[in-house]
């Protein structure tokens, strides 16, 4: 009997081209060949963007801090690393624009115009907060002022109802786009594919942003998924996908700007920042003892992203010596000033805990409030 191959010729089979990593700066802050490619930030934007940084920064390190202290209210998920990522898609929405954001949100809710007091009265639990102390000190339930739809802790479900909004922005003939964020462990979860296949199959105006900062909680990414970047994900739902380096803001920029031009368009996109979280993926997380090499950190530090923004600024003359101390000043005596404001308020009171969960407050609901 004649032997038979069960081998299927190349052309019937898929193949997924994985993207090379969109980059701009070089590590001693010169731009490399891609500078010239895509949207060009103005002066003005970028001392923005480095204002931002830095006042995340300083923030991030201060709410750390008082955490310890046992004033930030809950878990605290520091956001150090996502800097450039924050605020580099900030510049590339306009101010219509709807957000749908993740709990590593620290800067872009800074560049969005949210104060910095009322920041500190969501994380102190104070009157301030517009969530009135409801959800975790890293979930921005009540900032629909600024355009954030609302987060809850079960990860991933954000893409879910970010193509849903955008649907209905699209029904409703409005020329808004949503903005989707999403860390790399929620490419594992449902909300992923179900909120990229709806908005691939309805072609709504919305850009889909993974932070890939290469660890959920503890499990690194080659754990969670076979391919090398995530942004090849996007040609399962028939939109395109691109990576770039989530350190570098105007690989950033360039790179966001695209994605929300075609998102305007009605061309939803998947957009993978390649970048890296520093510190712990909570407050009650230990990454330098339990799941990574300290040298790991190190190697990143080279590409800190605000670090990597200050070199760009100095080789290309927009900042000239001292300014850069200067901003980083000025940030923390914003940063902590607003922190005395905060801590000056009331408190939520008690009672708040049970409004708004019904039309009215059921007798169970008093019942437990009593009690408590």
């Amino acid at each position: 009997m004649l032997e038979t191959s069960l081998e299927i010729p190349r052309q019937y089979i898929t193949e997924v081209r994985e993207p090379r990593v969109f980059r701009v700066l070089n590590d001693d802050g010169s731009p490399g060949e891609a500078y010239e490619v895509g949207y060009k930030p103005a002066e003005s934007e970028l001392l923005n963007a480095h204002r931002w940084m830095v006042l995340g920064r300083v923030l991030d390190k201060l709410a750390l801090l008082y955490h310890r202290m046992g004033k930030v209210k809950s878990t605290y998920g520091p956001h150090e690393g996502h800097e450039a990522a924050d605020a580099g898609t900030a510049l590339a929405l306009k101010p219509d624009d709807w957000i749908a954001p993740y709990y590593r949100n620290l800067t872009l809710l800074i560049a969005r115009g949210v104060p910095l007091e009322v920041i500190w009265a969501k994380f102190f639990a104070k009157m301030g907060d517009p969530d009135k102390g409801r959800n975790l000190t890293i979930e921005w339930g009540g900032f629909k002022k600024w355009r954030f739809l609302s987060i809850g802790a079960p990860i991933g479900h954000q893409y879910i109802y970010a193509a849903g909004f955008a649907y209905a922005l699209k029904y409703m003939k409005r020329e808004e786009v949503v903005a989707a964020y999403m860390g790399d462990g929620g490419t594992s979860t449902n909300g992923f594919h179900a909120g990229l296949n709806f908005a691939g199959v309805y072609r709504v105006p919305a850009t889909f942003f993974v932070y890939n900062n290469q660890y959920a909680i503890s499990v690194p990414v080659a754990r969670q998924t076979a391919v090398g970047r995530l942004a090849v994900k996007a040609v399962a739902y028939g939109m395109e996908g691109v990576s770039a380096d989530g350190m570098d803001l105007l690989a950033v920029v360039k790179t966001a700007k695209w994605a929300v031009e075609k998102a305007r368009r009605r061309e939803p996109v998947l957009v993978e920042y390649v970048t890296y979280r520093f510190g712990p993926h909570t407050t009650a997380d230990d990454p330098l003892t339990r799941y990574r090499e300290p040298r790991e950190a190190e190697e990143w530090r080279r590409r800190d992203p605000v670090s990597l923004l200050e070199r760009f600024l100095t080789w290309s003359g927009i900042y000239k010596d001292g300014e850069i101390k200067s901003v980083w000043e000025e940030a923390e005596q914003a940063v902590k000033e607003a922190a005395k404001a905060a801590e000056a308020q009331p408190d939520v009171p008690i009672d708040e805990a049970v409004k708004d969960v019904y039309s009215f407050v059921p007798r169970t609901l008093r019942e437990w409030l009593e009690d408590l």
